[in-house]
């Protein structure tokens, strides 16, 4: 092998690896547009943070595809496991949404409590299969609670942007140390 194909490699390697993490760069600023919409005016987001649970389901089936089937079971177990627990939110969602319950909580606690099942979907999918979700159901989680604890939408946004690149900066540190270490987890792309 010769240092111009080593160069390949590793440039090919840094594409991948980026093109992995571009569907969490997505979430992650959606997110924030999100966080934004619902700590301006919360009253009516619900529904679009009801609309962003299909693309982050999507991104955790995509984000533990690769890992699917290592304990030897067919990855269409894998990926029936992953329909069943998106599946529980949106049916949380439906049934806090559904008229006799609707009359506890106001427009403006729609789009905190969606956005708060929300994280906590994403962080138990991400214990279980990527870890990269669980860090993205935390961030969703602190959101909340900063929304909760912020009156300066400025401010929010700020503190928000500082965690989610927090959140790619440990991304970046886990694969630089899994690459010096020669061996890579299986959870760590």
């Amino acid at each position: 092998m010769t240092a111009s194909d080593s160069v390949a490699e590793q440039h090919l390697a840094r594409k991948r690896f980026l093109v992995y993490q571009l569907p969490y760069v997505v979430l992650y600023v959606v997110a924030i547009g999100l966080v934004a919409m619902t700590s301006h005016d919360a009253a009516g987001t619900s529904v679009y943070w009801q609309s962003f649970i299909p693309v982050v389901a999507l991104v955790s089936i995509l984000g533990g595809w690769r890992h699917a089937g290592a304990g030897g079971q067919p990855k269409w177990h894998y990926l029936l496991r992953q329909v069943f627990h998106w599946s529980a939110l949106v049916l949380a969602i439906q049934l806090l949404y559904a008229h006799d319950v609707q009359d506890f909580l106001n427009n403006e606690q729609d789009g905190f409590v969606t956005m708060y099942l929300l994280g906590l979907t994403a962080v138990l999918s991400g214990i279980y299969l990527d870890w990269k979700m669980a860090l993205f159901g935390l961030f969703l989680l602190l959101s909340g609670v900063l929304m909760a604890q912020l009156e300066d939408n400025a401010m929010l946004l700020t503190v928000l942007a500082l965690v989610g690149l927090a959140g790619v900066a440990v991304s970046l540190l886990v694969r630089s140390r899994v690459k010096h270490h020669g061996a890579e987890p299986a959870s760590a792309s």
